[in-house]
């Protein structure tokens, strides 16, 4: 980290038991697992409460430096402004994968619109066939 960091980083191991069984903790930008070397990042005073506490994956961490190091930013709310534009990349749900449940309505209703359209075309292609076929 720069020497101008505003935080501190704990480098020990997060483990929690809940059953007698270790759960693994998730990084809090990405979800994803941290199975080896999570790290746990803290906010200085000088920020507004509530003071956040982060637990990183190596990935995520590595793009919290590198847009650190980009920002021109030195206030103590450098960490929290960061966290949040890195977070804005790379979590899972910043963009939504499956549809609103409007989307699905509508397309339900579209759906129905397009098949009695085609029946209606239908209809009318076997009245034209039957006035077509049939003697006058």
């Amino acid at each position: 980290m720069s020497p101008d960091y505003n935080g501190t980083v704990a480098t020990e191991r997060v483990t929690v038991q809940r059953g007698g069984r270790y759960k693994p903790s998730r990084c809090s930008i990405c979800m994803k697992f941290t199975w080896f070397h999570p790290l746990v990042l803290k906010e200085l005073e000088g920020v507004p409460e509530p003071l956040h506490e982060w637990l990183l994956c190596k990935a995520c961490y590595n793009a919290l430096l590198e847009e650190l190091n980009h920002s021109s930013l030195r206030s103590p709310m450098r960490l929290r402004i960061a966290m949040g534009l890195v977070a804005a990349e790379r979590w899972p749900k910043a963009y939504r994968r499956r549809p609103s449940s409007e989307h699905q309505e509508f397309d339900r209703e579209f759906a129905w619109f397009t098949w009695a359209i085609l029946l209606f075309a239908l209809l009318h292609l076997v009245i034209l066939l039957i006035i077509w076929v049939v003697p006058r």
